[in-house]
């Protein structure tokens, strides 16, 4: 067992333990301890009745304690009776004369209490003064009394309640698995106790964040600034009052909710539950969760008949559509991708889109994300002429097929206007696009339609199988008896794939087992009846009921997207933790957690992949939107235009979406119902005119978790933000923002700080050092546009939980700002951008210690951009010393250096042997490196090397390179013949004389020979 072992005299559970007499200096800590108590007391502030509560309340437990176990010497009872006595008389001389025994003798009543302190006189005229009597008065003493000792006691009194908490869960949890609940007076009590539950966690939340604070604050007292970081985080008096009030609040809640509990039918032993939970899964599913190959069955037909129709001729069509239409998860994104990944139709196409449209998509916007899909960068242009004008010259001379996933718009003007942009490609370009209406795909004119029917329940049973029973061995008859139940269950699906998948994963958690099997078959039966949703969500509901309780909190979540709506995996991950849906298990990361629901889901078909560019991106199907929304329906709240009334029980919402219509202003108002929402995102359409939020607005919803004001042109942020204490996630990615108020540094418990994309932003607030939790400092902004702060906070190094850090800037060590040094125990991952490089030295840079960051993945090292105008010799050998220093791990994937002035790489660079992109720009004076070691590289950039006279060593050798880029090397020469390496599939040329000969005469066979050329040839 983990037990220290000991030697006697020693200590267990605070009480000194010996085999001989306890000696004078074994008990002397006990004296010491009701001392140390007294020394944070102000005795003088207090009245005569505190006095006596602290002494018979908390002075007195001391010995109490102690004589539990051990016979306590009279010595150590007259030295604690001492100093009990001194406090209760200090700035009390009058009342010396009353008896201490009177003091410390039980009573009847705080009445009691009083009359042997004042007498009877003093008293009867206090009541008569306040017209009362005596009987009333004591009364009103009485709970007086009480709550002045709840008042002291607070923290034990929620101690009770965090108790209770963990209660709470296991009852929700418990009613979780009880599937069919059908009597409305129980869903109504689960509701209480759920409502109950969100308010006990914000109110010990609150506690322990202004605890936690007061110790913080408590050791920065005794630094040498003296300088108290949370002036507002004390548990004084009126803090006590505002909490011992809700505690007594939500006592009383919970005392009905325990009396109702008998009246209803959760009882033990009561209704069906679900099976065990699943086993975990192993990591390669999980892995394979969104690269799994989709391969639509019973669709074999409809497949050959759009790819014929892709690579005909159709002479004489101007843009030739074919189009595939039918109802929501019957497969019309799956049967699309079959397409584009068919031989035949990649062998016809040079070039292969796909794009998939939000169900509010305009043209300017389809016209933007079309170009990012064949770009695959993002575009910035606003201007839908221009947009029209960069696509049409993207596709031409291309012969093109460009898949339009999504199309809602049912306008004719929207395919007239997005149709000539796309008129650019060769003979044969095509568009292939997937919509739920009709209406929509006879708007598109297209050579083909396909109305996608529901499948069989044949084919519904090929699906489910090859889920279900995958992974577990056959056993013959036992197989024939799943395949009768399994195909039972397949007719239930209604035809849709999205169901047949769905429940098949569901199966192969049973491992064969049949009388699970049996179940899910009845739970189904059962469900049949409910003509109140969509045909096809009973299927899906019998696979949300079958998961774990913390992925029914993750999955009904998302009912805060809106549809079609898509997000980045990181960012949902990070509102669950925010939320405290997801928690860490001590061994792994809180992130790595999430991850890992993140990828059940997404396994188990509640979150779907995009395919969007540059960024990978997910989102929820339609139909699976629709269970999120109807499973969190009394706790999630959507308001727009089309939705603006008060919900019926408004204390029940904790977490609100406003959809944002263009041009109309933001109705903030509608939300200050909801106090209690721990959750307000925004979702506008374009990027919204929302100047400044109301201060009012975070004085009222102080509950918030997570706020989102992204994409909005939201320049200012109040200074009340500081009052939403319980704050852990705040997302101002794209917005006008150039400063943030200073109060953000009192929000204690943020782990997200989300400022990507703010290229107005300047600085940071200058205590920044107290946001002790955060976790991730969002910073990033495009590499080609990066700016550098005007200055950056000290004490980065403070926030050692620091994961994300996307850019840094360096100031000189004398400079009073943040130092590179700074990032020395950060364990930064992902992206880092350090700016300004010049004001770094070799000293500081090497104690940054970016070799040691091992889960660091792209690195930035930018000088500034007048750094090589400075011709000094001295400037050009520290700027080589220090990147010498700044020797990153050997996991790097990609390193961009940047206005570098020095002559020569450092070795580790070439090294980095998993590297796959390395980009080396506007370095004027560097004249030579290798590249032959660099096994894993695929993307190579060089621009504006002016001095780089030959083409990087052993660059011909690299097989794995697929993309070469040379721009402004004007003094390039060229020495061999063959320089290109053998699977290079894209090449890019400008402003490279020699090159741009090479390529047009010695090289022009070998050129001809890439699929992807883009070459300027010079004048």
């Amino acid at each position: 067992m983990p037990c220290e072992v000991m030697d006697f005299p020693c200590k267990y559970l605070g009480l000194p333990l010996s085999i001989r007499k306890l000696t004078k200096a074994d008990l002397q800590p006990m004296v010491d301890k009701v001392a140390d108590m007294l020394s944070g007391w102000k005795a003088a502030l207090m009245s005569t009745t505190g006095h006596a509560i602290l002494v018979k309340t908390v002075l007195t437990a001391v010995p109490v304690y102690l004589l539990i176990a051990l016979d306590a010497p009279k010595w150590l009872l007259r030295a604690i009776d001492k100093l009990c006595r001194a406090f209760l008389w200090k700035g009390c001389p009058q009342y010396k004369s009353t008896p201490f025994s009177s003091l410390t003798a039980p009573h009847s009543s705080s009445m009691d209490r009083l009359k042997d302190l004042l007498g009877d006189r003093p008293l009867k005229g206090i009541f008569s003064a306040l017209g009362l009597p005596e009987k009333a008065g004591g009364a009103v003493l009485d709970v007086l009394c009480s709550r002045g000792a709840r008042l002291w006691n607070v923290e034990e009194e929620a101690g009770k309640l965090r108790r209770t908490k963990e209660r709470i869960r296991a009852v929700l949890e418990d009613a979780e698995q009880r599937r069919f609940i059908d009597h409305d007076s129980v869903k109504l009590w689960l509701r209480e106790l759920r409502a109950a539950a969100f308010d006990v966690d914000a109110l010990l939340d609150r506690l322990g964040t202004i605890t936690a604070a007061a110790r913080l604050q408590a050791a920065a007292e005794h630094s040498r600034k003296r300088k108290r970081p949370w002036p507002s985080f004390e548990l004084g008096p009126w803090r006590r009052w505002e909490l011992d009030g809700k505690i007594a609040n939500i006592n009383e809640r919970l005392d009905n909710i325990n009396r109702d509990r008998k009246r209803y039918r959760l009882q033990a032993g009561d209704g069906r539950r679900t099976a065990a939970q699943p086993t975990q899964r192993r990591p390669w599913l999980l892995e394979a969760a969104a690269h799994r190959d989709e391969r639509p069955i019973g669709r074999d037909e409809e497949k050959e008949q759009i790819v014929r129709a892709l690579v005909s001729d159709n002479a004489g069509m101007d843009l030739p559509v074919v189009s595939i239409w039918g109802t929501a998860g019957i497969g019309k994104t799956a049967l699309a991708r079959l397409v584009h990944n068919d031989p035949k139709v990649a062998n016809f196409f040079t070039d292969r889109i796909w794009v998939w449209l939000p169900d509010t998509c305009d043209v300017r916007t389809a016209t933007k994300m079309i170009i990012e899909a064949v770009t695959s960068k993002k575009c910035e242009l606003l201007s839908l002429d221009i947009l029209q004008q960069r696509l049409h010259g993207h596709l031409r001379k291309k012969r093109f097929l460009l898949v339009i996933d999504n199309l809602w718009a049912d306008g004719f003007q929207f395919w007239e206007f997005l149709r000539p942009s796309l008129t650019a490609g060769e003979k044969g370009s095509k568009v292939l696009i997937t919509t739920q209406h009709e209406r929509v795909s006879r708007m598109s004119s297209p050579i083909l339609s396909i109305p996608l029917k529901p499948l069989g329940d044949e084919e519904c049973w090929q699906i489910l199988k090859v889920y279900a029973l995958s992974g577990w061995s056959s056993r013959d008859q036992h197989d024939l008896e799943l395949e009768s139940i399994g195909r039972s269950i397949a007719a239930n699906c209604q035809g849709s794939p999205l169901a047949a998948k769905s429940l098949g994963v569901l199966l192969s958690d049973t491992h064969g087992d049949r009388e699970q099997w049996e179940s899910i078959l009845s739970e189904m039966r059962i469900l049949e009846g409910d003509k109140s949703t969509n045909n096809i969500l009973p299927s899906l509901q019998i696979s949300y009921q079958h998961l774990p309780y913390h992925l029914k909190q993750c999955f009904a979540f998302c009912s805060v997207l809106p549809l079609g709506v898509e997000f980045e995996k990181e960012e949902l991950v990070r509102l669950w933790i925010a939320d405290g849906l997801v928690k860490s298990s001590g061994r792994r990361r809180v992130e790595m957690e999430a991850g890992r629901c993140f990828d059940e889901l997404l396994w188990r078909s509640f979150i779907e992949t995009s395919d969007t560019f540059p960024i990978r991106k997910f989102r929820v199907p339609s139909l699976m939107l629709e269970l999120a929304q109807l499973v969190s329906k009394h706790e999630s709240l959507t308001l727009g235009p089309d939705n603006s009334h008060i919900a019926e029980r408004p204390e029940w919402i904790r977490y609100a979406t406003i959809l944002c219509p263009k041009d109309e202003p933001l109705a903030f108002h509608m939300i200050y119902h909801y106090e209690n929402s721990r959750l307000l995102k925004l979702f506008p359409k374009t990027k919204l005119p929302s100047n400044q939020v109301p201060s009012e607005l975070f004085s009222k919803l102080t509950c918030l978790r997570a706020l989102d004001l992204s994409y909005t042109e939201l320049d200012l942020l109040p200074d009340s933000i500081g009052f939403c204490i319980h704050l852990r996630y705040l997302n101002l990615r794209n917005t006008l923002i150039k400063t943030l108020p200073e109060t953000v540094c009192n929000l204690f418990n943020l782990q997200t700080l989300d400022l990507r994309d703010c290229f107005w932003l300047m600085d940071l607030p200058e205590g920044m050092s107290r946001l002790v939790n955060m976790r991730h400092l969002c910073l990033h902004l495009d590499w080609d546009r990066v700016t550098a702060f005007r200055s950056m906070p000290s004490g980065i190094d403070k926030l050692l939980s620091l994961q994300t850090l996307s850019r840094f800037v360096t100031v000189s060590k004398d400079g009073g700002k943040c130092n590179i040094t700074e990032l020395k125990n950060l364990k930064i991952r992902g992206e880092l951008c350090i700016l300004n490089l010049e004001a770094a030295t070799h000293s500081g840079a090497r104690e940054a210690n970016l070799s040691g960051k091992e889960y660091l993945h792209k690195l930035m090292l930018k000088w500034s951009d007048n750094t090589c105008k400075d011709e000094q010799q001295l400037d050009i050998e520290n700027s080589e010393r220090v990147l010498e220093a700044l020797c990153a791990h050997s996991s790097l994937k990609h390193l961009r250096i940047d206005n570098y002035p020095g002559r020569k790489l450092s070795s580790w660079v070439e090294k980095l042997s998993s590297l796959d992109t390395l980009e080396i720009f506007s370095c004027p004076r560097l004249t030579q490196f290798s590249v032959e070691a660099l096994r894993s590289l695929r993307n190579f950039r060089i621009r504006q090397c002016g001095d780089l006279a030959v083409l990087p060593r052993g660059l011909c050798s690299l097989e794995s390179l697929d993309c070469l880029e040379i721009h402004g090397t004007s003094n390039l020469r060229i020495s061999a013949v063959d320089i290109l390496p053998r699977n290079i599939s894209q090449l890019t040329v400008s402003g490279c004389y020699t090159l741009e000969e090479w390529c047009r005469q010695e090289g022009a066979e070998r050129v001809q020979q890439i699929r992807d050329t883009r070459i300027q040839f010079s004048i």
